[in-house]
């Protein structure tokens, strides 16, 4: 993939028995492990001395936030381009930051009030197929708010059950 996107790069595998190892930037998906997304990437700074990039499927803002509050020196989708994906290693090789802007503005018909950021997140997590108690988990709020926020998108996006809200949500972006 990266071969298309202009200069060579190498790719080399970076295991826990190696000393440190000699790369320019650590590229890594802290998302789907045992342990929470800070700890990981504690576990993975140490292998290298080199800028940790996170690139993963995961890109609510609270996974960005967390991840780049825990060290990473860039935040990157799966879904992004070849070019895209040898851009941020350009830049966080170049010791920048990559990183996709904080918060995430849904795109809303006409007459429906924007999301706010929370909203925005939630609605992410929900379209994710979390649960509301989950949602608490990973934003770190009780039931009850997450549960307000929810019926605030509801209101906001006119959907009345979850599943429309996912459908709205996939619809436009979540």
């Amino acid at each position: 993939m990266l071969a298309r996107s202009g200069p060579p790069v190498d790719v080399v595998p970076v295991r826990r028995d190696d000393d440190t190892a000699e790369v320019d930037v650590l590229l890594c998906d802290p998302v789907g492990h045992t342990v929470q997304i800070e700890e990981y990437l504690t576990l993975v700074a140490a292998l290298t001395t080199a800028p940790v990039l996170v690139f993963t499927w995961s890109s609510s803002p609270s996974s960005v936030r967390r991840a780049l509050a825990a060290g990473a020196r860039g935040f990157l989708s799966k879904g992004a381009s070849s070019g895209d994906l040898a851009s941020a290693i350009e830049t966080v090789a170049r010791g920048g930051l990559m990183s996709p802007a904080a918060s995430r503005r849904a795109r809303t018909p006409k007459g429906v009030a924007e999301l706010s950021a929370r909203e925005a997140e939630v609605l992410d997590l929900i379209c994710a197929g979390m649960s509301n108690l989950e949602i608490a988990d990973q934003l770190f709020v009780s039931v009850n708010s997450v549960k307000t926020y929810v019926r605030q998108i509801y209101q906001k996006i006119g959907v009345s059950r979850r599943a429309q809200a996912v459908a709205w949500g996939l619809a436009h972006g979540f």
